[in-house]
């Protein structure tokens, strides 16, 4: 599953909580006792009710990485959490009996493995995967009618493929790169200037903290801070 499925996660709550979750174009299943749910990929930072103490497993996947296993058009999801009616399958409810027949954090990510392997389906890279490779190698910073020539696309088709995929336009979905590539060079080295900023792909720096807080809802110190305490410390596969 290397480059399709990008980890397995488990939380557990010690009662109800929120979830944040931090735009960067993935999307992911989200496995409770009792419901699989969908979450398309966001513009926006959000939280994620958790109603109750228990285990949380989550499978998140590489943007547009969805459609190797189920036939989905990832816009008319975006920014949305779906019940698992949208996956068009009628084996959710035995994937989370699986899961919650176990409770060791390896035995329940080979289950989901062994659940996604049942629905793959190998596809040869498409317009919008060649895409998406340009947009991650130029840090979010290419222009989309480049973006296009390069694809060999006009860029009204190569953003309606690039929707259907990951949810995203190529535009939207640039500037999430863009701000993932901040909030990774601020994580490593929490005193790196933010008038590094045409570095990174904006215009100066209040162009960069404008577009920071509209994907983040936050300032970097406090997106940071929300994220130290041990519960978000999550187990990872």
């Amino acid at each position: 599953m290397a480059g399709i499925v990008h980890s397995y996660l488990q939380v557990r709550a010690t009662g109800p909580t929120r979830y944040p979750i931090i735009p960067d174009g993935t999307q992911a299943l989200f496995i409770g006792i009792d419901s699989v749910r969908i979450g398309g990929a966001n513009t926006q930072a959000l939280d994620i009710p958790i109603p109750r103490a228990g285990d949380y497993f989550g499978i998140r996947f590489y943007p547009g990485a969805l459609h190797h296993f189920f036939k989905l058009n990832l816009s008319e999801i975006t920014n949305q959490m779906v019940d698992s009616r949208y996956l068009t399958c009628n084996d959710s409810a035995e994937l989370c009996d699986r899961i919650y027949d176990r409770t060791d954090f390896i035995q329940r990510a080979r289950i989901c493995e062994d659940w996604l392997l049942r629905h793959f389906v190998p596809q040869a890279p498409s317009k919008s995967d060649l895409a998406m490779q340009l947009i991650y190698l130029s840090f979010g910073n290419i222009r989309i009618s480049a973006l296009a020539e390069k694809i060999g696309a006009s860029g009204h088709h190569l953003n309606q493929l690039f929707r259907q995929r990951t949810g995203l336009t190529t535009k939207a979905f640039s500037r999430i790169i863009r701000i993932q590539r901040v909030a990774k060079a601020l994580h490593e080295n929490p005193k790196c200037s933010l008038a590094l900023s045409a570095e990174l792909g904006f215009y100066d720096q209040a162009h960069l903290l404008n577009e920071y807080k509209r994907h983040l809802l936050s300032n970097p110190h406090s997106i940071f801070q929300r994220f130290s305490s041990d519960f978000y410390n999550t187990e990872h596969l």
